[in-house]
Order: C-alpha cells, then structure tokens, then sequence
C-alpha cells in the first residue's frame, strides 16, 4: 500500500489541489452553491467535478510539500482563487438584493419580510423576487457554464501547485464591487422616481384635504405604483443584469489571466 501511495503521490497531489479549487467555487457561486442545498450533495458536486478535470492536468508536476504547514499553504491559495471567482458572481447578485431593499423600504413593503434559507434569516420580498430573476436570467444566458469555463482556463494559466495572486485581482474585486452598487442604484432608479413623485402628490393632497387619512391611501398608493413600475421595469432590470454578469466574468477572466507566470 505504501508503495502504492508513493507511486501515485503527484497524481493524488494534483487532485487535492483541483479539488480545493474547484470546492472553492462551489461553495460561493450562486448556482453551484445554493445553501438550499443540502452540504453532501454539494461535496459531492465538487469531487464529481474534480474527477472529471484531474486526467487533463495527470502529467502535471506540482511541487511536493515539505511539511504540513506548506501543504496547507498550498491548499488555501488554492481555495482563495476558487473563492474570489465565485465571490465576484456573488456581489453582483448582492447588487440586485439591494435594489430590493430600497424599492422595499421607500414603499413600506419592507414590513412584509419573508425568511430566506440561502441567508438564514429574513430579508425584503422584494430583494428575493429580485435575487430569483437574477438566478433565472444567469442560468438561462449560461453564466453558469461561462464560470466553469473561467476556473477551468485557470488551470491552463496556474497550474495546480502554481497558484499567483497580485494587485490586478483585488482591482478586479473593487471594479466588480462598483459595478454591483451602480446596477442596483439603476435597476432602482424607476421605482425610486415614481415613488417620489407619488410621495409628492399625496403631500400635495395632504395641505388641500388634512382631513383625508392620507397613510392608509399613501400605503396602498405606493404598494400599486410600485408593483406596476416593478412590472414594467423588470425586463429592463433582466437586461442590464446580463450585460453586468458578462462583464463581471470578463473582469475576472482578464485579471487571472494577467496573474499568468
């Protein structure tokens, strides 16, 4: 067995190495690692896929630890580069659980809270109508599969044992970070203007009629303003998505890519 183990000791090496990796992206990729999900199945996710990559990298040779303390060096870069691809994903989709928020908290549907698995607690209704459009439009423009296609050309450009990380990815991470703060403001602007102007009207309404109850009419005025600007604004909302997923990805494609040895 011992002579075993030392025959193939690179090869096991190598898939330790993938599998980090790879476990580092599914956890924190908004598809891949849903926490609906229960953990086995996405362990198991990680080795299917690390299984699969581990025979196109079998001649790979990756530098042997010397001690425990290397090796676990070894993993955590490992894991970082994995976490970092699937954190960008992630902060976009933060973005749009925002925009929910403050269409929320400007409407006074901020009070109808539902309970959220995914973040073990409640969160706006409209920050999870948000966060499921956004997972139905990433799935559908393959933003799942251009993730996989990322991690998968990092290997190409870092090799498992070789992993690099420098300036250009924490610029990355702050570009990405940016962009997912202006897409929520956006995504937010026309419930935001439509509801100022009817918080406008009703102060209006107010000083010509103080005898009308105007909080039972602003409630419900606000609530049918915003579920019809919602309507409206969603396809928009869609698609401005899908042009800042394709650039979050291309951003940290080219940032990996210029950690290449």
């Amino acid at each position: 067995m011992a002579a075993l183990l030392s025959l193939y000791q690179n090869q096991f090496l190598i898939f330790v190495l993938i599998l980090t990796r790879i476990s580092g992206l599914v956890m924190t990729a908004p598809v891949l690692g849903l926490r609906t999900a229960p953990m086995q199945v996405r362990a198991i996710l990680a080795v299917a896929l690390a299984i699969l990559v581990t025979p196109f990298h079998w001649q790979t040779l990756a530098n042997t630890p010397a001690s425990t303390l290397e090796l676990a060096w070894m993993l955590s870069h490992e894991i970082l580069l994995g976490l970092s691809l699937g954190l960008c994903v992630h902060i976009l989709f933060t973005g749009l659980q925002f925009t929910g928020q403050i269409m929320g908290q400007l409407s006074g549907m901020s009070l109808a809270d539902v309970f959220d698995p995914a973040h073990d607690g409640s969160v706006p209704i409209l920050s999870e109508l948000m966060d499921r459009v956004t997972l139905a439009v990433f799935v559908i423009i393959g933003g799942h599969r251009e993730l996989m296609q990322v991690l998968l050309d990092t290997f190409r450009w870092m090799p498992p044992g070789n992993t690099a990380f420098g300036p250009s990815l924490v610029d990355a991470l702050t570009q990405v970070t940016s962009n997912s703060l202006a897409l929520g403001v956006r995504a937010a602007a026309p419930a935001m203007v439509s509801l100022l102007l009817a918080n406008l009207l009703l102060g209006l309404i107010n000083r010509t009629m103080p005898q009308l109850n105007i909080i039972a009419v602003g409630f419900g005025l606000n609530v049918m303003i915003l579920m019809v600007v919602t309507a409206a604004s969603l396809s928009a909302i869609a698609w401005l998505f899908q042009d800042a997923a394709w650039e979050t990805i291309d951003t940290m494609r080219d940032a990996f890519e210029t950690l290449a040895p």
